[in-house]
């Protein structure tokens, strides 16, 4: 398997220009170094950033990967959550609802926010138009946990991440798409059965003309007139425009009167996190970005870590899981994880549905939440909503470090297409016990025979192969033919006696 320089999926971050090259290991060991805490380094990370924990005050056990020590949730009921660099505790497993069908929105929300499943994460954004929606939904669960006959009097904890277009840039306009958001989550923001936290971003730093469904002028032309009164036009800036941005940011963020409890950027380049880093009176608490940025700028991670900014991965099914037949050894070596996973999960009886195993969307997601990265899936249907909610990756088993490796690197080959050289498999034993035989790979489809091997009585043959392939084993003396199909999944290990 090829040594992954993209270890972790934290440094996500959609690029427009020229792409990173790696070359060397130091760039990876370094990587590596900051991540489990070994490296020493001169980064200044606060103790209580981006550590995982759990809003379930019975959390148990803990996930150690290198030196990197992270609290995890129960499984009881609890959602996992990182701390944040202001000390807010910001959810590890969200719903992305901003492109979701308007018809759908509420009730997907709602039942996200069911006792077993526990999103309390929604992500939108001003341009969706569905920030109402949003919190209709929100409204919706909330009274329905409210009515739980074990249900507290605690007002339901709800986050919801939404975000400024790069129509809105500058300092007033800024405020009033600020205002129109809060506005139309008012409905959740006024309701006493909800703690609603509000999580403002800049979707973009700039309106670019290279991209070719931005359209810079024409969507200006287009804005409501008091919308364009409210400032200059942001396109005629753009090195400038989102500046007065963060300070309307700091000043909304600063005012107890509103329910915003962080603030961070979607999309920004590194370069740009630099810039913002040496004039922002309050850094960024949060970056929004997308999976593809795993091929343009690796080196985000690390400037993320050093100010402890906390990441949030979108695009993840998309973007990797969607690619399988892209790269199908990479696929099959995170079903081989899988399983690995469903086993553990099966020998402590602690499995989220009896008789359901682990997805390879799962260990994608529950990789990312075990290293502090909150994921966002979209999901339109209520199967995969309760598949990938905090309740169902909050059960996964930690990762050792194996597992770990084998996930980073099949997400690095789904994402750049560039697949492993080498393939998952079952493992299968034959056990000659009491004849000579000679054991042939069958073709289903064309009815084709291979011979794979003779296998003498009283020894063994093992074969890698895959779920699904036939064999034929007929006896060297002839008279006789047995026929086996294999059924285990990846990473299992069949032992056959003939």
């Amino acid at each position: 398997m090829r040594y992954s320089s993209f270890f972790y999926l934290s440094c996500l971050l959609v690029a427009i220009d020229r792409p990173w090259q790696i070359h060397a290991r130091g760039f990876f060991g370094r990587l590596l170094d900051m991540v489990t805490g070994e490296g020493g380094g001169d980064h200044p990370v606060g103790g209580n950033s981006n550590s995982y924990s759990s809003s379930n005050s019975n959390s148990t056990g803990s996930i150690k990967i290198g030196t990197r020590r992270t609290e995890r949730a129960d499984g009881g009921g609890g959602f996992p959550t990182a701390r944040l660099s202001n000390g807010v505790s910001f959810p590890l497993v969200g719903l992305g609802a901003g492109n979701l069908p308007p018809e759908a929105v509420q009730g997907i929300v709602a039942h996200g926010l069911a006792a077993d499943k526990n999103v309390r994460l929604i992500d939108t954004a001003r341009v969706s138009q569905n920030e109402f929606l949003v919190a209709r939904g929100i409204v919706e669960g909330a009274e329905r946990l409210a009515s739980a006959p074990d249900k507290g009097a605690d007002p339901s904890e709800v986050h919801v991440v939404t975000k400024v277009w790069y129509t809105h840039l500058g300092y007033e306009r800024t405020l009033l798409s600020a205002r129109s958001s809060l506005e139309a989550l008012a409905e959740a923001r006024d309701h006493p059965g909800v703690d609603l936290r509000v999580h403002l971003l800049l979707h973009w730093p700039r309106c670019y003309d290279e991209i070719p469904w931005m359209d810079c002028a024409g969507e200006e032309e287009g804005l409501p007139p008091d919308t364009r009164a409210a400032g200059p036009a942001p396109h005629l800036d753009p090195a400038g425009a989102w500046k007065g941005s963060w300070r309307a940011l700091e000043e909304l963020l600063a005012d107890p009167s509103n329910p915003i409890a962080s603030i961070g950027v979607s999309n920004f380049h590194r370069r740009d996190l630099e810039e913002l880093e040496a004039f922002a009176a309050v850094r960024p608490q949060l970056l929004e970005t997308s999976a593809w940025s795993l091929l343009y700028d690796p080196l985000l991670i690390e400037f993320c870590h050093k100010w402890g900014i906390h990441v949030v991965a979108h695009n993840l099914m998309e973007g990797v899981l969607y690619r399988a037949s892209e790269a199908p050894f990479a696929s099959h070596h995170l079903l081989s994880v899988a399983n690995d996973l469903s086993l553990t999960i099966d020998a402590g009886k602690a499995t989220t549905d009896p008789g359901t195993g682990v997805s390879a969307a799962q260990v994608v997601l529950a990789w990312l939440v075990q290293h502090s990265i909150s994921v966002i899936p979209m999901t339109t249907d209520l199967s995969h909503l309760g598949e990938n909610s905090a309740v169902a990756l909050s059960r996964i088993p930690a990762m050792d470090d194996r597992q770990v490796r084998v996930v980073a690197e099949s997400v690095e080959a789904l994402i750049s297409g560039d697949d492993l050289t080498e393939d998952a498999f079952v493992t299968v034993t034959f056990h000659a016990r009491s004849k000579d035989v000679f054991l042939y790979w069958h073709d289903p489809e064309f009815g084709g025979e291979i011979e794979v091997a003779r296998i003498d009585k009283g020894t063994s043959f093992e074969e890698s192969s895959h779920p699904g392939h036939e064999f034929k084993i007929y006896d060297v003396e002839g008279g006789g033919m047995e026929f086996f199909r294999v059924a285990g999944n990846y990473g299992e290990h069949k032992h056959i006696e003939l």
